[in-house]
């Protein structure tokens, strides 16, 4: 194998490695949503943005690190999915169809922050970035990997990683896929069905942050990523299984490295 085609491999591999593990993450925190909320929840990418934006915001107007900058961004996403859950979630757990009801309050948040975005940030650039966390550069046989983005492949990889952990051995897990299952029997069971529901969609929605934050910190973006995120997690949780974190993370990566190989031979 000559130096140019190993080139290519090993770019096909590290870039298939760190979108595959993106979309599984943001896919993850979509399915945790879905299979024990019974949300669809259409704005997942543009929470997604919602989080790359502000930690831009906080950089490129604040002149924060990018350490600070992600910290505040993943509060902030807690806090905001707190709200959320509070002031408008919680009050269709018990609505008949509540799927449906969901989907359409969600597409409307969507237009609403897809509107805000449009006027306010795609006035400012119509290309974002933000400073690496971790500076320097890694060879990796011919080829140069930023350490920032081995970091953050790493970083979502542990985060699919103790997911994956949490809902198979913790008893929230357990309780989640019971509520999944059957939210009668769970509850008849003991299970505190709103309780796990606040937690999932919180978690979930916390995800989906964390995602959109990582995604900002390896690659540069604009506002399309929003709607490209939205239809890419919704597939890879269809096509891996609602509830299911493994499938998510096998899926995401079928994604990435078919992306990766792809935009080798025509246009990403």
């Amino acid at each position: 194998m000559t130096d140019a085609q190993l080139l290519i491999l090993l770019s096909t591999l590290s870039t298939g490695l760190i979108m595959g593990a993106i979309f599984a993450l943001v896919a993850a925190g979509v399915t945790i949503v879905y299979g024990c909320v019974w949300l669809p929840n259409a704005s997942n990418g543009q929470f997604f943005l919602l989080a790359a934006l502000v930690a831009w915001t906080f950089t490129a107007s604040l002149g924060w690190s990018s350490w600070a900058a992600s910290l505040a961004v993943l509060g902030l996403g807690l806090i905001l999915s707190l709200a959320l859950e509070w002031i408008l979630i919680r009050r269709l757990y018990d609505t008949p169809n509540r799927n449906v009801a969901y989907f359409v309050i969600t597409l409307g948040l969507t237009q609403i922050m897809s509107g805000l975005f449009a006027m306010t940030y795609a006035k400012w650039s119509d290309q974002f970035s933000l400073p690496p966390i971790v500076q320097g550069v890694s060879m990796i046989g011919p080829m140069p990997m930023p350490n920032n983005r081995l970091m953050v492949m790493l970083v979502s990889l542990a985060v699919l990683v103790a997911l994956f952990a949490l809902l198979r051995f913790h008893p929230y897990g357990r309780a989640l896929r019971a509520v999944f299952q059957n939210r009668e029997a769970a509850a008849l069971r003991g299970v505190n069905v709103r309780a796990i529901y606040r937690l999932s969609f919180v978690l979930g929605s916390s995800i989906i942050f964390l995602g959109g934050l990582l995604f900002a910190l390896a690659y540069s973006f604009d506002l399309t990523v929003a709607w490209t995120m939205s239809i890419t997690a919704f597939a890879i949780m269809i096509i891996g299984g609602p509830g299911s974190v493994l499938g998510a993370l096998v899926v995401g990566m079928v994604f990435g490295f078919t992306q990766a190989i792809v935009s080798i031979f025509a246009s990403p």
